[in-house]
């Protein structure tokens, strides 16, 4: 059975591309975070998959809200990474997985002094003294990036051949990678929260308003 060949404008280009870009926002993770579905201005394989990015990224911001500098510089019991560590490796890990499936290459060197510290978790003292403002605002300022590279592409970009971990992959797997990563991350950021740092608060419900 052939498959249906998406809809193009007058210029040949796929319809979806000439859409205005979409600025992710929190409000935007927060409006319909739960509804994992094809969305206006991708295609249907692309849009479950920003579905499910919004999804993850919405129990990043519950995990992390409303946290003051010390909370996000403090050092866990045990742990080595801070929750503003976790939250710049986040970042850095999408920058890194946008240069390799949106341009075929890995961070330059100008990128790596940038990204790749946090990336490879070095870079924790560098993260110090900033207010979560900060970091949610690198977060929404990338994701907006990553939305922008997945409006011009088709789902069959979703199979293009990759390797991960020197293991035959495709481009799909990169970024269900991230959502794991991310949720893996959040799942700390609570643990953090709750009982690993001076300030914990066992009560904390992370998925409460």
């Amino acid at each position: 059975m052939s498959r249906e060949a998406p809809p193009r404008s007058r210029d040949g280009t796929p319809a979806w591309t000439h859409q205005q870009p979409c600025l992710y926002t929190a409000a935007m993770a927060e409006a319909d975070a739960f509804l994992l579905r094809s969305r206006a201005g991708y295609p249907p394989r692309i849009g479950v998959l920003v579905s499910q990015l919004q999804n993850s990224r919405h129990y990043l911001l519950r995990a992390s809200r409303d946290l003051d500098a010390a909370s996000l510089d403090a050092q866990p019991r045990g742990i080595k990474n801070t929750v503003g560590h976790l939250l710049a490796h986040l970042d850095a890990a999408e920058n890194m997985f946008q240069r390799i499936t949106f341009e075929g290459r890995r961070f330059n060197e100008e990128e790596s002094v940038r990204y790749k510290p946090y990336f490879e978790f070095e870079g924790g003292d560098r993260s110090h003294g900033r207010a979560l403002s900060a970091y949610l605002r690198d977060l929404q300022e990338t994701r907006t990036r990553t939305l922008d590279g997945l409006r011009q592409r088709e789902d069959a970009w979703l199979d293009t051949p990759k390797t991960f971990m020197k293991q035959p992959s495709n481009i799909l797997y990169y970024w269900f990678h991230y959502i794991l990563d991310e949720a893996r991350h959040t799942g700390q950021i609570i643990l953090i929260r709750k009982y690993l740092v001076p300030s914990a608060d066992p009560e904390f419900e992370p998925y409460v308003p």
